[in-house]
């Protein structure tokens, strides 16, 4: 039968080491027996705080409470503090779950590392051994659906445990397709590298078109798995709903390690019609931002036969090269006889740093365009506040 152990009118607690089998940091207990299961401990109580450990899954960061960016100890008196791992932290072995009740209702659920220590000066914690991996699973999953959302911490927690049953936990609020909390569900299963993948490809099959099926893009480019990539490439090449298929295009740009990816973008660009996909493409080039990402967005702008995808490319092209920008608006400018196209090239060129901006400007003044075009960039110079730019007009006009 599982036990309680009652800390009793405590100044200052530090608890450094967790397990089933540590009750040496504390001091003055007493043994209580406890319910078969956690809710019926909080039908009992209803104020007050009770921990207890469970194993983690393998490689779980210890999650510790952050001040200002640094690890600070968990101080169960005050909320002002954020809390969660690094990749700095040390691995932990177990998830030390500390629960405040609220006039009966759970008030917040904290997960903390065998690193962390936790201070609760005045308080009093019940310490709960021997309570079950499933026993745990089952509750945080019941606390899940009553609050509806994550607020509590109870999927954060949840998604740390070790074994399929907590991922499994997580799957079936997922499918429930309920909302926000399933929504959480999705995203914190994307966070076990060590089996999320497989259930994310089965909620990939069984869940309908929605808000929920989409927050799959997110979790899988989260997830650092090959298999993860190849899932989110799938859906960026023909999934059934447009908007998760250009979601999944703009996830994929986000994705750390994905070494085909401008070719791989390019050659989607070539098979579809869909405005959308094809400016979602665009954009995840430009947020490649390589020297191979920027060469296939100047090819856009010379060679694709859309003008709405030459404009939008050149424009990206802007942000993240400004030379390459220069040479393909000028390029642009002497092959397109489309007017608005020509203005566009000009605007790119005014947009670029000061003098690239007025030597291209300049440079279309002085050539062979059309009148309008000349007006459009000697509108945009005459914006310029740098004095040899004034200057050089002064002596053309």
């Amino acid at each position: 039968m599982n036990k309680i152990k009652q800390l009793t009118q405590i100044t200052c607690l530090t608890i450094i080491a967790f397990g089933h089998a540590t009750a040496q940091p504390f001091t003055n207990l007493q043994t209580q027996i406890v319910p078969e299961d956690l809710s019926t401990y909080l039908k009992q109580h209803d104020d007050g705080w009770f921990a207890y450990s469970v194993p983690a899954q393998s490689n779980t960061r210890s999650m510790c409470c952050y001040d200002k960016g640094k690890q600070a100890v968990c101080d169960l008196t005050t909320r002002n503090y954020g809390y969660g791992s690094s990749s700095d932290s040390p691995y932990t072995d177990n998830v030390n779950v500390f629960v405040q009740l609220n006039d009966g209702e759970v008030e917040q659920i904290m997960p903390i590392g065998d690193h962390c220590d936790v201070k609760a000066e005045g308080l009093t914690v019940a310490w709960l051994t021997d309570v079950s991996n499933n026993q745990s699973i089952q509750w945080l999953q019941q606390q899940a659906i009553q609050s509806g959302d994550d607020h509590n911490g109870s999927m954060y927690v949840l998604g740390l445990h070790q074994g399929d049953e907590a991922a499994e936990a997580l799957m079936d609020l997922a499918e429930d397709n309920a909302g926000e909390y399933s929504e959480q569900a999705v995203f914190w299963l994307g966070q076990r590298q060590s089996d999320g993948y497989q259930y994310l490809a089965e909620l990939y099959e069984s869940l309908p078109v929605g808000d929920v099926r989409r927050k799959l893009n997110f979790a899988l480019s989260q997830n650092h798995t090959d298999e993860a990539v190849a899932l989110l490439k799938t859906i960026a090449l023909g999934d059934r709903d447009s908007e998760q298929q250009a979601d999944a295009i703009f996830w994929l740009s986000q994705t750390d390690d994905v070494a085909d990816l401008p070719e791989f973008l390019i050659d989607l660009m070539s098979n579809t019609s869909s405005n959308k996909v094809q400016e979602r493409a665009i954009f995840s080039l430009s947020q490649i931002n390589t020297s191979q990402a920027n060469q296939q967005l100047a090819m856009l702008v010379k060679d694709h036969k859309d003008a709405q995808v030459r404009e939008k490319s050149l424009f990206w092209l802007a942000q993240n090269s400004p030379e390459q920008a220069r040479t393909a608006a000028m390029d642009l400018l002497k092959s397109s006889h489309r007017e608005s196209e020509q203005e566009n090239a000009v605007f790119v060129l005014s947009q670029l740093p000061s003098e690239q901006s007025s030597t291209a400007l300049f440079e279309v003044i002085k050539g062979d365009y059309k009148r309008g075009i000349k007006k459009k960039a000697l509108f945009w110079l005459s914006q310029s506040d740098d004095p040899e730019t004034i200057s050089q007009l002064e002596d053309l006009l």
